[in-house]
């Protein structure tokens, strides 16, 4: 016989060895041991964590010639068929490549046939999702009520596609994916039985790269090792998965403490030239910022964390340097650029302005000390003296045409200087909440917040995005973000000015009753926006 590859050579066997899914596979061991089996079960969850094993095991347990039984010997003559895939009475259907409703049809012609010599015919259809319509209903009859030597188990992993009218006809089952301490546990355990050295470092990198699929870990750990042999090496394994080693991780942070830009730059330059994919490393970033918020509220938890001792030190302390705030930011601003990396044309130099920008966020002050600043009538320290010189050409994206002449006269003033720190934070969280409403808000020509009340002009010709943001979804986000954001829940008022008055009523106009009809709303004119 061939080689085999880890997975398939180390694949479960039995109940017992299937890592992770507890819940499923008690539930399936105590429905044999009563006799409660159904005649059909889905088995959904992401791709390699036991979906197609168990169903495998559940076909031995229900042939096995002790069986039924919770423990299938394993050695009878239709355990050994149904493991090695060549049992007459297990079916096993690839739903990819026999979609059709003709193929369907072939099922249920022979379902009516006995078994060749086990005690029940068992189909297993391997992502059922795949089936057509038509061949959704053609099964549909049979699936309810197959005879009574028959048991159906499909697997899928989109379970979202499955029609109700399939998954009501059968015990679902969810498999969810496998926590890393099982999966590095289990890789462990192979690497001793298959006489591998392998550091834990390197098979922390292995498991890390699996997000939570056992089949994906253990085809990764077989890689490695024909890249590497019995004697697997830290640097074998980071030039081979495009692994950045956690110093590497931990200095980027460092660096954005102490805010060192060119050494930022450098980093990113060889991240560049070892060929390390921009996309893994900004996932590398996101979960080290996660583990530094995790530290920051339990303290060291290695079961929470899956970090080593050896960086215990240098964890807790950048745990402590940076605040909740400055964490929060940070992953927003890296979850944002992890997706924009899929697309981007050229994504390290888009990682690379990514870190320079999270250099600026740690000197952002939050919003409320902002607001107790200007109330005590001092200058907000925290911002760079470039950034106060320009914190009125700022403020003008918000208070845009028709206000500008009034905020250059008013700049000086505490209050409009609050008021200015509010709405620049708002429009930081509308961005974060909903980049349509966003876009809309940027046609307006006045934004202002002002004894508890949210006032926002349109000129006439922005009609459009007058409605967007007169949208009840629209107008509820905005409260919540401004209760978020200045600690009060205000009145909201959205205006439509510059409307010509010898055109007679606005609301007669049939652009403008179309809009209303959907988007409900008041329509306050030019001359009451005046008064």
């Amino acid at each position: 016989m061939g080689y085999q590859v880890l997975a398939r050579k180390w694949r479960p066997q039995s109940f017992e060895d299937v890592v992770g899914q507890e819940i499923v596979t008690r539930t399936l061991q105590n429905a044999i041991k009563s006799d409660r089996l159904a005649h059909a079960f889905l088995f959904s969850g992401v791709r390699g964590v036991g979906k197609t094993t168990t169903a495998r095991i559940l076909a031995k347990a229900l042939n096995c010639q002790e069986g039924p039984t919770a423990k299938p010997c394993g050695r009878c003559t239709s355990c050994q068929e149904i493991t090695n895939s060549n049992s007459l009475d297990v079916l096993e259907i690839d739903a990819a490549s026999n979609n059709g409703v003709d193929n369907i049809r072939e099922l249920r012609e022979s379902v009516i046939y006995g078994t060749a010599r086990d005690q029940f015919k068992i189909f297993i259809i391997d992502e059922v999702h795949m089936l057509s319509n038509a061949a959704f209903n053609a099964l549909l009859k049979t699936l309810e009520e197959p005879p009574p030597h028959v048991k159906f188990i499909l697997a899928t992993t989109e379970l979202q596609k499955i029609p109700v009218t399939i998954t009501s006809r059968c015990q679902q089952f969810n498999f969810k994916p496998i926590p890393f301490s099982l999966i590095l546990e289990r890789l462990k355990s192979i690497s001793q039985r298959e006489e591998i050295e392998i550091s834990d470092y390197a098979l922390r990198a292995v498991v890390s790269c699996a997000q939570g699929s056992m089949r994906d870990a253990q085809s990764t750990l077989d890689q490695v090792i024909a890249f590497s042999g019995k004697e697997v090496s830290d640097k074998d394994v980071q030039a081979l998965l495009g692994v950045v080693d956690d110093e590497v991780v931990i200095g980027v942070m460092d660096s954005i403490l102490q805010r060192r830009q060119k050494d930022l730059v450098d980093i990113a330059q060889e991240l560049a030239d070892s060929g390390v994919n921009a996309q893994v490393f900004c996932r590398k970033l996101i979960q080290h910022v996660r583990n530094l918020m995790v530290c920051r509220i339990a303290g060291w938890e290695e079961r929470l964390l899956n970090l080593v001792d050896a960086q215990r030190e240098a964890i807790e302390q950048q745990a402590q340097e940076f605040s909740d705030l400055d964490l929060i930011r940070c992953y927003d601003v890296l979850n944002r650029t992890e997706n924009e990396l899929r697309w981007h044309s050229n994504p390290h130099v888009h990682l690379e302005m990514t870190l320079m920008k999270l250099i600026e966020l740690s000197r952002l002050p939050s919003v409320e000390e902002v607001i107790s600043d200007l109330k005590s009538g001092e200058q907000v320290a925290a911002l760079p003296e470039k950034a106060k010189e320009k914190q009125v050409k700022k403020t003008s994206l918000f208070k845009m045409r028709t206000s500008e002449k009034q905020s250059r006269k008013s700049e000086s003033a505490p209050a409009e200087k609050m008021e200015n720190a509010i709405i620049t934070q708002l429009f930081s969280e509308i961005q974060s909440a909903s980049i349509r409403l966003y876009s809309s808000l940027q046609h307006a020509t006045l934004m202002k917040f002002e004894d508890g009340k949210l006032s926002v002009v349109f000129p006439a010709r922005e009609s459009f995005h007058h409605s967007v943001v007169l949208e009840v979804e629209n107008q509820d986000r905005l409260s919540k973000l401004c209760e978020k954001v200045a600690g009060d829940l205000p009145e909201i008022e959205v205006q439509l000015e510059g409307l010509d008055e010898r055109s007679g009523d606005p609301a007669e106009d049939p652009k403008v009753k179309a809009f209303i009809e959907v988007f409900p709303g008041k329509i306050i004119v030019e001359k009451e926006v005046k008064e």
